[in-house]
């Protein structure tokens, strides 16, 4: 059993929110925020997407799972890692063992709009499309959480209070 975590790692698809959503909440709390991606980013010194394209998606897979456990577990933490967490069997062991799982269920819809907007590393997405790789994620994104948050309609604040009052 789990023992009593005041960590908050929040999964979903690439643009379900989880940065957004992560800031606001972490703010809210008073807790600290960890965006894995941004941490690769700033170590690598490189975009995901050229992070994800020369080193490929295990190697980034793996230098989140280095940064969770530089995370003490006795801290007040929102953690937002890549949607293909899901896909390292360590890290979430890691983040299942220590946190508190939130899965932001954005609809698909919403996820290709934003990623149109703002193009994201997403293993796989020219081979398989967004489709594909939603329907893959979605079973084991509900498998894992604790919690589901519907995003449709939502304001973030909507979102984060849901978050807050379902963690009580």
């Amino acid at each position: 059993m789990k023992k009593q975590s005041n960590i908050i790692t929040l999964i979903g698809m690439p643009s379900a929110g989880k940065t957004t959503v992560g800031l606001a909440l972490s703010k809210k709390l008073g807790y600290k925020y960890f965006d894995l991606d941004m941490m690769v980013e700033e170590k690598e010194g490189k975009s995901l997407i050229e992070v994800m394209n020369e080193k490929g998606a295990d190697y980034f897979r793996n230098m989140e799972y280095d940064f969770l456990k530089q995370i003490s577990t006795d801290s007040n933490a929102v953690i937002s890692p890549a949607g293909s967490i899901i896909f390292q069997k360590d890290a979430m062991d890691w983040i299942l063992n220590n946190s508190h799982v939130i899965f932001l269920n954005t609809p698909l819809e919403i996820i290709g709009k934003r990623l149109e907007v703002t193009p994201k590393a997403v293993a796989g997405l020219k081979e398989r499309g967004i489709q594909s790789i939603y329907n893959e994620r979605l079973p084991i994104y509900n498998r894992f959480a604790s919690l589901v948050v519907n995003t449709t309609n939502k304001k973030v604040n909507q979102v984060v209070e849901e978050i807050i009052c379902n963690l009580k």
